[in-house]
């Protein structure tokens, strides 16, 4: 009998972590019998215990230091190593020509960690990896094309060759239900994060404009949905130095407007209307089917060098409100040929799948038959 399918997805920081449990779960409902395991990479741990404890409440992941990754890249009982954020433990292994000519080792599999606005960087850091998975859909071609222009000439020798390169991310799977033409009644979230706005006025600038949203509506709650708590996160590469809770006391907040911490489930389910900047929480939103407003006119944005990517990534979108749209929530819905170049089929757990145990992709460490083969 044909041992379980063994498959370890990396996290470290909040957004790697978010990825990896959704990945999980589109694995496991795609073959129930499959052995998911998350492993937290110890190198580029960034997150607390609350944090770990609100996503995965269970325990169930792994710690891993550099010799025990290093040791998983090169078993032959794994199938697959999927990650979002490619370590350089392992860019540097797949740099390597006796490495990526092992005859049983996992198959490394890169996605992104969420928009990415600097594509071609990105691009460059996959270019090693055995499968790569990039959204907008246009991607795909810019990616083939920078493979075949950049990897002939670094190659020293080794087979290199991205064998799958696909469109799709976990959290941008295809809205399931039709977004709201108009705006509901109910709670309003501002999803806020670590580099937009970049400046203290900035930030001080979006909390008076939450505040007044919460003043001209006194029937919804305004929510500031915090990325992490002020304490949390000091290791991560992304440094927030003016956070939401410090700012409060600088503006006149009413009633209605507060903090939260919760997790984006939780915010997903409650929001009747989800505002951010330059967040990957859109996505969450337009895939959850929530009404969303994307506010790049904020004070000092000129400074902020994702403000430029984000404009571009949601130009057609249908989604970017000048600030007094968003004071009167004029809401429009998403231009729906730009979610379909955005956001991907529901058989994305499916398709990593057959990339990994399909008949052009040979298995770690075992023979696949014709019987696991056609159940994937």
């Amino acid at each position: 009998m044909t041992r379980p399918r063994r498959i370890l997805i990396l996290f470290g920081d909040d957004s790697t972590l978010f990825f990896a449990t959704r990945m999980r779960a589109l694995l496991q409902a795609a073959d129930s019998t499959a052995k998911v395991v998350l492993g937290c990479f110890k190198d580029e741990m960034a997150l607390s215990p609350r944090q770990l404890d609100l996503h995965i409440p269970k325990g169930d992941y792994q710690l891993l230091d550099l010799p025990e990754l290093n040791r998983a890249a090169c078993s032959a009982d794994l199938d697959a190593i999927i990650v979002c954020k490619v370590p350089r433990a392992l860019t540097l292994l797949l740099q390597d020509p006796a490495y990526r000519d092992l005859a049983h080792r996992p198959r490394i599999m890169a996605f992104l960690p969420g928009l990415d606005f600097f594509p071609d960087r990105g691009m460059r850091n996959r270019l090693y990896c055995d499968s790569v998975y990039l959204f907008p859909e246009s991607f795909v071609p810019r990616f083939k094309a920078l493979q075949a222009e950049q990897l002939p000439a670094q190659d020293m020798g080794g087979s290199v060759k991205v064998r799958h390169v696909g469109f799709g991310h976990p959290a941008c799977l295809r809205p399931e239900h039709d977004i709201p033409q108009t705006l509901p009644e109910g709670d309003i979230y501002f999803f806020g994060q670590a580099l937009s706005p970049l400046t203290r006025r900035g930030r001080v600038h979006l909390l008076q404009v939450m505040a007044a949203i919460a003043r001209k509506n006194p029937d919804r709650t305004v929510w500031i949905k915090l990325r992490h708590l002020p304490e949390e996160n000091a290791t991560h590469v992304h440094r927030e130095r003016f956070s939401y809770p410090s700012l409060m006391s600088a503006i006149a907040a009413p009633d209605n407007l507060r903090l939260t911490a919760c997790d984006m489930d939780t915010a997903l389910a409650q929001a009747a209307l989800g505002i951010v900047c330059t967040s990957t929480a859109a996505m969450d939103l337009i895939r959850a089917g929530v009404p969303t407003m994307v506010h790049l006119d904020y004070v000092d944005n000129y400074v902020d060098t994702l403000v430029p990517p984000m404009r571009d990534l949601f130009a057609d979108s249908n989604l970017i409100v000048s600030l007094e749209d968003l004071l009167h929530l004029r809401y429009r819905a998403p231009n729906r040929i730009w979610v379909e170049s955005m956001f991907c089929d529901h058989d994305l757990g499916l398709r990593v799948l057959d990339d990994i145990f399909g008949e052009d992709a040979p298995l770690a460490g075992s023979e696949l038959t014709e019987v696991a083969r056609r159940s994937v």
